[in-house]
């Protein structure tokens, strides 16, 4: 989809009464309502020429979608407003899009210093919008609004030239992680380097931690929670995020996983508080903690252990889009992507990806340790829980038959190594330069290449995508035979 804003026209007056009239979009507009068409083409003609705002219409693919657009411009500030019209459209990152672009025309073009909102206290939906795009909660209004005949408190919102160059900075440092074409003589094989993620050694774990902290950061949290075992790259980079923003950071392991790794060596490192009991009680103990850091008065986020839920789906929603962009740039399709799958939310973020462009490929995920049923369960729980959170139609028997958990090559279980894992790790290494652990890439590589085989799969275009743990890779270097 391309995104694009442009100023608003007289030929866009009907649209716009259109979407404002709509209940399901004006609910939260402070609309004289209904709008009628020849007040809002008498508005238009006082209005177009004005220099203190400026109203623009969302286009997707060309097709008028929104409108957008800024009041009250003066003194180096300006009052911002969105709403997506068109209901096929929402959910898909449009908003977002068209957001950002108006944010550079703000910042670069009227040369402001801050961009503000007010939104009603139950508008949830809205506020995570402005909160992805870098807007920053500074307080609350009561009662500062007649919503249909009746006060509203508003929350208001802002974000400074500041901090949307630190977003812009930040967008252009971590985005489309290279890719890098590997010998073979069936297939074409490309392998995604998410290992080289510019945060804490990298990985799917990194990218998704990005997500979390994003709402830390802007929510107001003093400490994180979360739980996985030694080896996990997961609670390896959230206590690195934490104390790089000096947060207490409390992990809560299995005793069954718990031999010490560079990992965990980290984390001790990073100062994260780490509590290890039996499997069977890592729940009541998660309870206990979030329940002792609020009687103290703390104010804890919670992060599922692997980035579990829809923002860590989401950041593979969004390496879905990196994926279409290397395809359209070097004219190359994927017929297969491959990958390490855990959790399951970075297959349920390619496969929602995959679902919202309604594209035709084969995306497996190689079980690192969980065993159908459940292992794919858990990914058709995570796909469905992100399109219905994003309010985006879907098929569940599409979702069933995009879904291919494999649970062939989890050879002793997780974290087990064998021969035929070492031997990859070696071979990747010696000959593209490439390390890869085995609790996770190494084991999901030498079950993709034993799947390509099974299936007499060739001539194919394959896509691997490396999803990190370097530091688990030199707890297998002593391992490893030279």
């Amino acid at each position: 989809m391309k995104i694009s804003i442009r100023k608003f026209e007289e030929r866009d007056i009907s649209n716009k009464v259109r979407w404002i009239n709509d209940n399901e979009n004006n609910r939260y507009l402070h609309y004289d309502l209904p709008l009628e068409e020849e007040k809002t083409r008498q508005w238009y003609y006082k209005t177009e020429n004005r220099t203190d705002r400026y109203d623009a219409v969302i286009e997707c693919d060309k097709k008028s979608v929104g409108i957008i657009g800024l009041l009250g411009i003066e003194k180096g500030q300006a009052e911002y407003y969105v709403t997506l019209g068109e209901k096929e459209y929402k959910g898909k990152g449009i908003a977002k899009s068209a957001t950002f672009l108006l944010l550079k025309y703000a910042f670069s073009a009227l040369k402001l210093r801050t961009v503000y909102l007010f939104t009603e206290t139950e508008n949830t939906a809205a506020q995570k919008l402005f909160e992805q795009c870098g807007f920053i909660k500074t307080g609350v209004a009561e009662k500062s609004a007649v919503n249909r005949g009746k006060y509203v408190d508003r929350f208001r919102y802002q974000i400074t030239l500041s901090d949307y160059y630190k977003i812009l900075q930040f967008e252009q440092s971590v985005h489309d992680t290279p890719l890098y074409q590997i010998e073979n003589a069936a297939n074409r094989i490309f392998i995604k380097r998410d290992d080289l993620f510019p945060v804490s050694f990298g990985g799917n774990k990194a990218r998704k931690a990005l997500n979390f902290f994003n709402e830390i950061d802007r929510g107001g949290f003093d400490c994180v929670v979360t739980y996985g075992s030694s080896s996990s790259n997961h609670c390896r980079i959230i206590s690195n995020m934490a104390a790089s923003r000096n947060l207490p950071c409390y992990i809560i392991g299995p005793l069954e996983a718990s031999n010490p790794t560079f990992n965990s060596k980290m984390m001790k490192l990073f100062r994260a508080e780490m509590t290890i009991v039996p499997v069977e009680k890592v729940h009541n103990t998660i309870e206990e903690k979030l329940s002792e850091l609020k009687s103290i008065g703390k104010n804890p986020y919670f992060i599922q252990g692997g980035g579990h839920g829809n923002l860590g789906t989401q950041a593979y929603v969004d390496c879905y889009q990196e994926i279409l962009e290397f395809e359209k740039t070097n004219r190359i399709f994927f017929d297969h992507i491959f990958f390490a799958s855990g959790t399951g939310t970075t297959q349920a973020g390619l496969v929602c990806g995959q679902l919202i462009h309604k594209d035709n490929r084969n995306i497996v995920g190689i079980s690192i340790a969980r065993k159908n049923p459940r292992g794919r369960q858990v990914v058709v729980e995570s796909i469905c829980e992100y399109l219905h959170e994003k309010n985006i139609s879907y098929n569940k028997k599409q979702v069933d038959d995009n879904t291919h958990f494999e649970d062939c090559y989890t050879g002793d279980g997780y974290g087990k190594r064998n021969l035929n894992i070492q031997k990859m790790q070696k071979e990747m290494l010696l000959r593209h330069g490439i390390p890869m652990d085995s609790v996770y890439t190494a084991k999901a590589y030498a079950g993709m290449k034993k799947y390509l085989d099974d299936k007499d799969i060739k001539n194919s275009d394959i896509l691997f995508i490396h999803t990190g743990g370097t530091p688990l890779f030199f707890d297998d270097l002593k391992m490893i035979r030279i």
